[in-house]
């Protein structure tokens, strides 16, 4: 399972929205917000379900997020950022690349966040403004991906050659989480890793 989220961390990111800093209050705020996402759905969750499951006013919600949507990114970035650890540089970037990737499908199956994941990107289709932040959140995760594969491909690459790596890396990890519920074990992982070539594999 991902590890709980720490005050330090929601600390952090209400800082950096120039949110009131209460650990306890936004820690409560934070596990209601996920167990409400996860077992309801976007749709059936309410900001008046989620302020009654922490024990707080509804009012104390709208103060720190205007909507239920930004709420929503907010408890997205938090997961994302506790479930895929910042890891140091390996010698070969085809093995850091592959270990993020265990980290995305670990956050996915191991935790709230698949289950979240799943009721917006169902809602999203019908909700312009969760689309929107939802597309943020999403362009926000793709950099760390496109990190990885500009380690491997090189500095030559194009960033629209890059974009189309991650896409080809991305896309059939969530296909089969949220579509066809197909396995993903370490040997899918790898072989699509080892689909990106090396610098002088484009040049042979």
């Amino acid at each position: 399972m991902v590890n709980d989220v720490t005050p330090t961390t929601l600390e952090t990111h209400h800082a950096r929205r120039g949110r009131p800093r209460d650990p306890r209050r936004d820690r409560a705020i934070f596990d209601a917000a996920r167990t409400v996402l996860a077992e309801r759905g976007f749709t059936g969750a309410s900001m008046e379900a989620i302020a009654n499951t922490a024990s707080v006013g509804k009012d104390t919600l709208y103060r720190r997020w205007s909507s239920k949507e930004q709420l929503v990114q907010h408890l997205l970035t938090v997961l994302a950022d506790e479930g895929i650890p910042e890891r140091r540089p390996d010698d070969d970037p085809r093995i850091g690349l592959f270990l993020f990737l265990q980290d995305v499908v670990r956050l996915n199956t191991e935790s709230d966040f698949g289950a979240i994941i799943a009721g917006v990107v169902g809602e999203s289709a019908r909700n312009h403004q969760l689309a929107s932040v939802f597309h943020a959140f999403w362009a926000d995760r793709r950099r760390f991906v496109g990190d990885y594969v500009r380690r491997i491909v090189g500095a030559n690459a194009s960033s629209h050659q890059v974009e189309r790596i991650v896409d080809g890396l991305v896309g059939p990890i969530y296909y089969r989480l949220l579509l066809s519920g197909d396995p993903i074990d370490d040997e899918y992982l790898w072989d699509l890793v080892l689909t990106i070539p090396w610098p002088d594999e484009d040049q042979s």
